[in-house]
């Protein structure tokens, strides 16, 4: 009887020393598990932090580019500047000279017009035959065009010279105009031409046409154009 009572005082005493050996492997088990946890967390939260970290210098690097470009949006620099008003004075200076080139050409065109009209008087003549054709066949522009040979002619009054050619129906040249004399700012252009006119006749309109040889006194102005001072008109 003995025996078994310490057969199974020995038994409960294993019992007792197992369990707490498996508790205590239980609790290492537990106790390592929460350390491996934590370290995790701690592994976890690290690397969120240097996350976070490369977020922030990354949006600071941005935010820094966002305020160089506001601050200074593609704006040239001094240098550029320069260059820009250098170019823009060399356009403006190019365009100033051309300009001025015109100018110079026109004068010289002008002056040329002017010397060309001077040396030879029956360009005033023939400008002031054409205004007449002008005024006789084109209809509906005879005072207009009467208006504008006037003009060659001042010493003429323009209704003078309406009612002179108001019946005329054609005018042609026939020998074109050429000079007799020219000294100074004088000069003597003769030609001739072939004029018909309506005229009453009988109590009827009758045609006559008449040749004449006309003789122009001319004299050049302060601008060197010549201008008719009186004519002389001869029947052939």
């Amino acid at each position: 009887m003995s025996n078994y009572i310490k057969y199974i005082a020995v038994l409960a005493i294993l019992v007792f020393i197992t369990g707490c050996t498996k508790e205590r492997d239980e609790t290492s088990k537990t106790s390592f598990q929460i350390l491996a946890d934590k370290e995790k967390e701690l592994n976890d939260r690290e690397a969120r932090v240097k996350l976070k970290e490369i977020e922030l210098e990354e949006r600071e690097k941005k935010l820094g580019l966002v305020e160089n470009t506001s601050t200074n949006p593609h704006l040239p620099d001094e240098t550029e500047t320069v260059n820009t008003e250098n170019m823009t004075q060399v356009q403006k200076d190019s365009v100033k000279k051309i300009e001025t080139e015109k100018k110079k050409e026109k004068k010289k065109e002008i002056q040329k017009e002017i010397t060309k009209r001077f040396e030879n008087p029956t360009a005033t003549v023939k400008d002031y035959y054409e205004y007449i054709q002008r005024g006789i066949n084109e209809s509906g522009n005879f005072d207009a065009n009467m208006k504008k040979a006037q003009k060659y002619f001042p010493s003429r009054p323009v209704d003078k010279m309406k009612s002179g050619y108001k019946s005329t129906k054609q005018f042609t040249i026939v020998e074109e105009p050429k000079v007799l004399s020219q000294k100074d700012n004088k000069a003597s252009v003769v030609s001739k031409v072939k004029q018909t006119q309506v005229v009453k006749k009988d109590g009827k309109d009758t045609e006559v046409t008449k040749t004449l040889t006309v003789t122009y006194n001319l004299t050049a102005n302060k601008n060197g154009e010549w201008v008719i001072t009186g004519n002389s008109v001869k029947e052939d």
